[in-house]
C-alpha cells in the first residue's frame, strides 16, 4: 500500500465530514434535552396545579361538612 499526501487528504476531509456530523447530532440531542426538560417542567407545574385545586376543593367540602345547618 502506497499512502501519499492526497490519500491522506482525502481521508483527513471524511474526518473532518464525520465530525461535523457528529457535532451536529451533539447539538440536536442538547436541544432535545432541553426541549424535555422544559416540558417535564411544565408538566410538573400542571400536576402542582391539580394539587392545589384538590386541596382547594377539600377545604371547601370540609367547610361545608363543619358549617352548623340552620333548621
Amino acid at each position: 500500500m502506497n499512502i501519499t499526501k492526497e490519500t491522506i487528504d482525502e481521508r483527513r476531509v471524511a474526518l473532518l465530514e464525520d465530525l461535523n456530523k457528529v457535532r451536529a447530532q451533539g447539538a440536536e440531542l442538547e436541544r432535545q434535552k432541553l426541549e424535555n426538560i422544559a416540558l417535564q417542567n411544565a408538566l410538573t407545574g400542571a400536576i402542582q396545579q391539580c394539587d392545589d385545586f384538590l386541596k382547594k376543593l377539600d377545604n371547601e367540602s370540609s367547610d361545608v361538612e363543619n358549617t352548623p345547618q340552620e333548621d
